[in-house]
């Protein structure tokens, strides 16, 4: 163990975001950044980057003045590598990406783990895997999911690249279920799971393995576990950040306190000898290979690449800060959780964190509908809806819009986590971005109100890391899926039209605030497991397909008895914050 001092603030400049010098990150006003990978100049002239990324375009009348080669991206004006002008555009596609299942204890463990690859280029796209460092044949594990008229999901191994536009799903884990586990759910039938056995072993504080998805060319990626688990009861998922959007500082944040087991977060390097340096905001109990470490005082662990440390135990340790000395990702979650803690029914918790720099002071604080159903021919009741906060720095303070909610804070210090419910949506807003903090919304068990759904950990994304376009997949196994969406106006005061391929230009819009910069709405995809008609079409399970020309957010949500999913559908992943925390 290290001793260190805490030292809080803006950090020296250096241009090595590799090391624990941390750069104060150059802030800059993007307008929906996936999309995007550079503003458009201040004045009406120059060049800069189609909203595809695909063109490099005249500032002032947008005519394509060069096309970029199938292979290529635009990035700072110009034509380069695809995967670099992801990188560049600053938001969630990508070329790499990580990740791991939950551990969720002994409930449903070795049940069907798998990613979602939307390609968002206009030219398939191969993919590869990685088994911590071992390479991984993902080759017959790719597959396109489709609906018949009949409800029954068909599957169909993808031979070779992932087509523009569509979704592959890549069946990349599952074991042997153990016996009398009502909660283990399989891949598909017929499917070719690329690798079996357990993932996490140990169920504690320990070591193992992490799975490495790459692209040829960018997509935006998602996992859930188990897959198709709405008979599992424990399903939960995540949007998976490409390893360029990670950095080297975070506030570590997991999901609630566990009744079955308990709280955790899980670390991940892509780098060889990886230091970890925490200051744990409660005492870290020894684990399998990995030390203990005593509350308030500052240790550190090592790791290599494709290997996670992930730290769970019944105290939680959301707040501690961790500093590393190569990027790394953030997993945090619970094994299995009632929410509140006192009514059932539980479920497992996940999520992907952002790093600390790119959390904000602004959040548009919206929540999957409400599942409470009127009496017939008048609306849905609204419910008490639970949400999380913790911030980074001493003294941030915390205003609300229309009106706070009962028992919501009013100030917080760093590493404070708070909970509390709110029945109507709302925004929040720190004293500006050098107080960082960070939200997220839980859903609450099945037995709360007797509806479908059961506890889900959901991060809410900060308004100013609003896309303008997203490609997502909704689960065949879930009975309801509903999206959330939020748009805010651009810097003329306009609202953009937001449509949705099923849907076509979404209504329903209602104004959230005092400023009338945001509204938000709810659509509905499935009820009672079969599609919505709508307008302009059917909506239904599988790919789906938002855009706009302005700024907005979606979130994917999946219900069903005693058993729910959430993820944001996209996010920015500028730097918004130019707060740090060294831990040295």
């Amino acid at each position: 163990m290290v001793l260190f001092g805490l030292a809080l603030g803006f950090a020296a400049c250096s241009s090595n975001k590799d090391g624990f010098s941390q750069d104060a990150p150059q802030l800059v006003d993007v307008d929906a950044g996936a999309d995007v990978s550079s503003p458009p100049p201040a004045a009406c002239e120059g060049r800069r980057c189609s909203r595809d990324l695909h063109s490099v375009i005249d500032g002032c009348t947008g005519q394509v003045l060069e096309t970029c080669a199938d292979d290529q991206g635009c990035a700072s004006a110009r034509c380069v590598t695809a995967c670099d002008s992801a990188a560049a555009s600053q938001g969630s596609i990508g070329c790499s990406f990580w990740s791991t299942p939950p551990d969720v204890s002994t409930f449903g463990q070795n049940s069907c783990f798998a990613a979602f690859i939307a390609n968002t280029w206009n030219t398939p796209v191969t993919v590869t895997a990685e088994y911590g460092s071992d390479p991984l044949d993902v080759s017959n594990s790719v597959y396109k999911a489709t609906t018949g008229a009949d409800g029954a999901t068909t599957y169909t191994r993808i031979e070779g690249a992932i087509p523009p536009g569509e979704v592959g799903i890549v069946f990349l884990q599952q074991g042997d279920p153990l016996p009398r586990d009502q909660h283990f759910v399989a891949c598909p039938k017929g499917v070719n799971v690329a690798w079996h056995g357990i993932p996490i072993p140990e169920h504690q504080t320990s070591i193992y393995k992490a799975f490495h998805l790459s692209t040829n060319l960018p997509v935006s990626a998602y996992s859930m576990f188990p897959y198709g688990g709405a008979k599992s009861y424990i399903p939960s998922a995540t949007l998976l950040v490409p390893s360029t959007s990670w950095d080297t500082n975070y506030f570590l944040v997991d999901g609630w306190k566990s009744n079955e087991g308990m709280p955790f977060v899980q670390i991940i390097a892509q780098e060889d000898n990886t230091e970890v340096r925490m200051k744990p905001s409660v005492a870290l109990k020894e684990g399998k290979g990995v030390a203990p470490a005593p509350a308030g005082f500052t240790a550190s662990w090592t790791i290599n690449r494709g290997e996670v440390l992930e730290f769970a135990q019944g105290s939680s340790l959301a707040g501690s800060p961790i500093q590393t000395s190569h990027p790394v990702a953030l997993f945090g979650g619970s094994q299995c959780s009632y929410v509140p803690s006192n009514i059932g029914a539980c479920d497992s918790l996940h999520q992907q964190i952002a790093p600390l720099r790119q959390w904000a002071s602004t959040y548009s604080a919206v929540p999957y509908r409400s599942r409470i159903v009127g009496l017939q021919g008048t609306p849905l009741i609204e419910e008490a809806v639970y949400w999380k906060m913790v911030a980074a720095r001493d003294g941030t303070t915390l205003t609300y819009e229309p009106a706070p909610p009962p028992d919501a804070p009013t100030t917080l210090n760093a590493g404070e986590s708070v909970t509390f419910t709110s029945a109507a949506p709302f925004v929040v807003k720190s004293q500006g971005n050098d107080y960082p903090f960070y939200v997220a919304v839980y859903m609450s068990g099945g037995d709360v109100y007797s509806t479908p759904g059961d506890p889900d950990f959901v991060n809410i994304v900060p308004d100013e890391q609003f896309l303008d376009h997203y490609v997502f997949f909704v689960d065949h196994t879930f009975s309801e899926s509903v999206l959330t969406l939020v748009r805010r106006k651009d810097e003329s005061g306009a609202f953009h039209d937001v449509s949705l391929d099923c849907a076509g230009t979404i209504a329903g819009w209602q104004p959230l605030g005092k400023d009338g910069t945001i509204e938000y709405t709810w659509v509905a995809l499935t009820h009672n497991g079969q599609g919505v008609t709508t307008p302009a079409g059917t909506c239904s399970y599988g790919r789906h397909e938002a855009k706009s020309d302005g700024a907005f957010m979606v979130y994917v949500w999946g219900e069903d008895t005693y058993a729910s999913y959430g993820f944001p559908a996209g996010a920015g992943s500028r730097p918004t914050s130019p707060y740090t925390v060294e831990i040295r």
